[in-house]
């Protein structure tokens, strides 16, 4: 086992360092202008529109603009290393300071969590779109309508969460009372968790919120005097603002993967895509090898020789790779959770970050912290049959391994025995 000590795990926080064709009403005119892209060009273009190219000082300010950029954070309470959403900002940022994140969700509040995401506040117009739908009960999904009944046959729990809320302001999940009449029913984990499912649905529904945390855990609040009110975008305008920002986000797509977009996708539509072509906001693109056709904003193509010179590491959930049909067309890297797969049947590992190096992921390393010890242990190390093997790389992957254990409080890595005969001696 060879160990490295990690310099600056308790040190003041450092800067930054580099370490399908439409569907729908409207199909895309065939006339329209079309450019080529090879894939090193497509990867470029993806990675330089997901904050992955360069690392801005870290403040609360780049925090931010990085989350508005992005248009949302997913959450996931895995934290065999950090939590997945503190893992996308540090792929990005470097080492930056939790405490500004807090400072902008829970005091500035120009960011809020929701189901599953923190999103910016300013996307707030956008989103209402989709929850005044839910509470009008316009949404067609059968998840809203099995919701809407079941909230009715519970109206006294949902008065009781609500008058309780009123009362007292800010209160955890245990502080409820299970009134319910009508069991939930799941074959998942939410089956029978009454309240927590009602709270659930009343911040579908845009009623209540979480403000704050206590030891991680939610203390729910009732949105009204937490968020101020907004009004909600026109279905129209929703759309063409959704699809132009999933679109700068993802840096090159397909109507399809706009579609399947976190946060945005739902918006998403192809009369909007056909506007921002016809206005020379977009450009269809073809890349090769790829069927498409593919879109990117037009005011980003002029990034596609530019190359990164910077190597991260990519939280399993990370925006850039989420879409595994993408990430496996895109970059060719074919990857997949193994968090459920039998110890002994597993590849990549457990909680295997992609690494990404200039515009290509080239292999994983599979990190675990051990918080009594102080150490980050790569449990499994991976390189690509096609990926660079020189001492600059080494060097490279080794530096965002030990910056991310920073960020995670290590103060050393262990890697496994034989690590060397990964690599060349040059």
């Amino acid at each position: 086992m060879r160990v490295a000590r990690v310099r600056g795990a308790h040190r003041e926080l450092p800067r930054a360092r580099a370490g399908e064709a439409p569907t729908g009403p409207r199909r895309i005119e065939r006339d329209r202008r079309v450019d080529q892209l090879t894939l090193a060009e497509a990867r470029r273009l993806a990675v330089h529109a997901q904050l992955l190219d360069a690392a801005p000082r870290p403040s609360r300010r780049t925090i931010l603009e990085t989350v508005q950029h992005l248009g949302y954070l997913q959450l996931d309470p895995t934290n065999v290393v950090a939590r997945n959403h503190l893992l996308i900002l540090w792929s990005r940022l470097g080492r930056y300071d939790r405490a500004d994140l807090d400072h902008l969700m829970w005091t500035d509040k120009a960011l809020y969590e929701t189901i599953s995401f923190i999103l910016p506040t300013s996307d707030r117009p956008l989103h209402e779109v989709r929850t005044r739908a839910i509470r009008l009960g316009f949404d067609p999904s059968s998840r809203s309508g099995r919701m809407h009944k079941w909230m009715k046959k519970n109206d006294a729990l949902r008065r009781d969460v609500v008058a309780r809320l009123r009362k007292h302001g800010s209160l955890p999940l245990t502080a409820f009372e299970d009134r319910a009449i009508d069991s939930w029913t799941s074959s998942g984990w939410t089956a029978a968790r009454n309240v927590s499912q009602m709270l659930m649905f009343l911040m579908r529904l845009g009623e209540v919120s979480v403000g704050g945390r206590a030891g991680g855990k939610k203390m729910w609040t009732l949105t009204k005097g937490w968020l101020p009110s907004v009004r909600p975008m026109t279905a129209k305008a929703a759309a063409r603002a959704a699809t132009e920002r999933a679109l700068g986000a993802a840096g090159v797509a397909t109507f399809k993967e706009l579609r399947y977009f976190y946060s945005l996708g739902d918006h998403v539509t192809a009369d909007a895509l056909t506007a921002l072509e016809h206005d020379g906001v977009a450009t269809r693109l073809t890349i090769e090898g790829l069927r498409g056709p593919h879109y990117a904003l037009t005011s980003a193509l002029g990034r596609r020789n530019h190359v990164s010179e910077r190597t991260t590491l990519l939280s399993p959930f990370d925006n850039v790779i989420i879409d595994r049909k993408r990430t496996e067309l895109l970059f060719g890297l074919r990857y997949r959770m193994e968090i459920y797969v039998p110890k002994h049947l597993r590849v990549r590992g457990f909680w295997a970050m992609p690494i990404l190096h200039g515009e290509r992921l080239i292999g994983t390393v599979d990190p675990k912290v051990d918080r009594e010890r102080g150490r980050l242990e790569v449990i499994t190390f991976r390189l690509e049959h096609d990926a660079p093997r020189d001492r600059s790389t080494r060097r490279a992957i080794e530096s965002a391994v030990e910056d991310l254990a920073a960020f995670a409080g290590a103060t050393e890595v262990t890697w496994p025995k034989g690590i060397a005969s990964s690599y060349s001696r040059r």
